[in-house]
This record gives C-alpha cells, sequence and structure tokens, in this order.
C-alpha cells in the first residue's frame, strides 16, 4: 500500500472539513466514476479530494493510498501518481498535490458529495 503524505497544517484543514461519516476519495478529474465531472478538456491534471458516503464507494475506486487522516481511495489506474512519494500540502489556502517528480496538482478542490 502506497502512502500519502500530509504537511501538519492540510492535515488539520481536511480533518476539519471531513464528516466522521465519510470516506476519503482523491479523484482525478477525468470523466470516469459516478463523482467525476466532465472531465478536464486540457493537458491539465486536476484532483478532487472527496468526502462521500461510504456506501458509494465502488468501481473505479478501487485502490487505497494511506494517509495521516485515514485511507484514501483512488481509481486503479491513477496508482502511478501515488508511487513517488505524493504530498498534499497547504498553499495559501489551497491544497496542493505533489510528487518526487514535481508538482501534480497546485488546487486541489475539496467537495462534500451528497
Amino acid at each position: 500500500m502506497h502512502e500519502l503524505t500530509m504537511t501538519p497544517e492540510a492535515q488539520e484543514k481536511i480533518s476539519d472539513w471531513l464528516p466522521a461519516d465519510r470516506a476519503l476519495v482523491l479523484d482525478l478529474d477525468d470523466g470516469v466514476g459516478p463523482f467525476s465531472k466532465a472531465g478536464v478538456c486540457s493537458l491539465d491534471v486536476s484532483f478532487r479530494l472527496l468526502a462521500v458516503p461510504r456506501d458509494d464507494l465502488a468501481a473505479p475506486y478501487t485502490e487505497t493510498v494511506s494517509s495521516p487522516v485515514g485511507p484514501v481511495h483512488i481509481k486503479d489506474y491513477t496508482a502511478n501518481y501515488f508511487t513517488e512519494a505524493p504530498r498534499l500540502a497547504l498553499q495559501g489556502s489551497r491544497l496542493a498535490l505533489s510528487n518526487n517528480t514535481g508538482l501534480v496538482d497546485s488546487n486541489v478542490e475539496r467537495v462534500l458529495v451528497d
């Protein structure tokens, strides 16, 4: 299992926002899956941090990475983003996802899914 590290500030921002009865999903917004919007129409990579009802977790969110705030579900085909020391950090008021290869997404949106 891969691990998603977080700065203390990112952990606090996520923990304060995440309801206890929800599962955490780090979703590549590529148009695939029940929570994905239409997908990104550019070469930009766009991740969203979703708080979803636990009963709604299904394909394609079949992989899990560990994190300081608990398990984070991901799409199996996005696992390559999580093999090179992935990290969430607060940059100003925004969450940024990076790994050993550099910045992946400078604005990871948080979304509470009903």
